[in-house]
């Protein structure tokens, strides 16, 4: 793929945390049952993944040798399982976590790259039973690319070439290759990857029976720039976030049904990396506005975006301006949290009676970061945070990129507060990546996040 703009709102979409040996400030704690629900921390440096209590912050286990993929990031398979990338092997790992808190990976399976070609998973996909799971290849400006698909309860796996088209890239206007987003829907189930100005749709069946080079059985247009997949819970819906809007293609027996088209409301720079919100119908994301090409960081208008798979619908919300985390996604509210010009705060944006995220919104102070970015400085070297929350919404975690903290905050009353910091071995020079595990709920986004 070709080198991609660097976009300053997504800062935080980087490297991994740690949880090692951690010291916290304490007070009251939230809600959240302490007996299932989880956050799983990674240090892609240190090489390392940590599980830690989603209320009181103690460490439950740690494992070593792991460089979680945070392009792909992981897969909820629900049971207090999850799939993702471990890109030193490269191997797609099943960690399981037991209701103690204790940590195993229970599968895992090599991905071919005897070719040496293999930089980095592009999107990690799984169907709605979670009986299988994709794993696309990211390799630069090349139409040449593979999915492994991974049979999870016959422990088995099968690689397949596909051949993607060069089209007049949204962002340069030169020729070049997408990204390559993977899904597994329909019934029978199907690989779908975008290939270039049109999704491919190819038999999982052809697949693990052996056909290393399947031809489409069935193909539909996409427009330009798909950065971030959007598929429903049913998987009945898919299709992608795009240079100027949001495209979806409902799946049927034999293919595709007609696609819509929403463009955003708001002119947009770079598209965002949505998530699947608890309804299994709307796709939420942070995205940045359009800018001056010189324009400073702390100028760039912040959006949160929402876009319904079912009626279409795309809204979008100013959070104010600057650099922001990805978004995480409660039943109730969406969080991000952006650094302006004068502060750090997290921004909660309540769910709307319409089911999109452009309700009240409420602000929780953040101590700024320390190398973060400066007001006239560029802010490609400052440090960045990411963010994520408890399955019920009743915590939210923000990490402190190069100070090796993660500030939890208590989002389960009117007046959400910060309850603790958790102190953490690493710096997390990359701001790190976080994801919660909840082995009593049933998951309901089928992408990588």
């Amino acid at each position: 793929m070709p080198a991609r703009p660097l976009l300053y709102p997504a800062l935080a979409a980087t490297a991994l945390l740690a949880l090692s040996g951690c010291s916290m400030t304490t007070s009251a704690a939230p809600s959240t049952p302490a007996d299932h629900s989880w956050l799983v921390t990674a240090d892609a440096t240190a090489k390392e993944l940590y599980v830690n209590n989603a209320v009181t912050g103690e460490n439950t286990d740690t494992l070593d040798g792991i460089t979680l993929g945070t392009h792909a990031g992981s897969v909820q398979l629900g049971g207090g399982r999850i799939a993702f990338m471990d890109e030193s092997k490269p191997q797609l790992d099943i960690l399981s976590i037991d209701s103690s808190g204790k940590a195993t990976i229970d599968q895992h399976y090599a991905i071919p790259n005897d070719d040496g070609r293999w930089k980095r998973a592009g999107w990690l996909s799984t169907d709605t039973s979670r009986h299988y799971v994709a794993i696309g290849s990211d390799f630069d400006d090349s139409p040449d690319q593979r999915v492994t698909v991974v049979d999870l309860e016959k422990d088995t796996e099968q690689t397949a070439d596909v051949t993607t088209s060069e089209v007049t890239l949204a962002t340069t206007g030169a020729t070049g290759t997408e990204e390559v987003e993977t899904f597994l829907v329909g019934d029978p189930l199907r690989l779908v990857v975008t290939a270039g100005g049109h999704l491919d749709a190819y038999s999982v069946s052809a697949i693990m029976g052996g056909d290393t080079h399947p031809a489409p059985v069935a193909t539909t247009p996409l427009n330009a720039y798909p950065h971030g997949p959007i598929v429903n819970a049913d998987g009945t819906v898919i299709g992608s976030d795009l240079a100027t809007g949001v495209q979806t293609v409902g799946v049927t027996d034999t293919g595709f049904a007609d696609s819509q088209f929403s463009s955003y409301p708001q002119a947009s720079v770079e598209s965002y990396r949505p998530r699947m919100a608890p309804d299994g119908a709307t796709a939420v994301g942070a995205q940045a506005g359009a800018t001056a090409k010189d324009a400073g960081w702390d100028t760039i208008p912040a959006y949160l975006t929402s876009a319904s798979t079912t009626s279409g619908k795309l809204i979008s919300v100013s959070l104010g301006s600057g650099s922001f985390t990805r978004v995480a996604v409660t039943p109730d509210f969406a969080a991000v949290a952006l650094t302006s010009g004068t502060g750090d705060s997290l921004v909660l944006v309540k769910k709307g009676d319409d089911g999109t995220y452009n309700g009240e919104q409420t602000t929780v102070a953040l101590d700024p970061l320390k190398n973060g970015p400066v007001v006239g400085q560029p802010a490609g070297k400052a440090s960045v945070r990411f963010t994520a929350a408890t399955d019920d919404g009743s915590s939210v975690f923000v990490t402190r990129g190069g100070e090796g903290q993660i500030t939890q905050i208590d989002a389960s009353t009117a007046n959400p507060v910060v309850t603790r910091t958790i102190t953490v071995p690493s710096d997390l020079a990359d701001g790190g990546y976080l994801t919660t595990v909840d082995s009593e709920v049933k998951p309901y986004d089928l992408s990588g996040r």
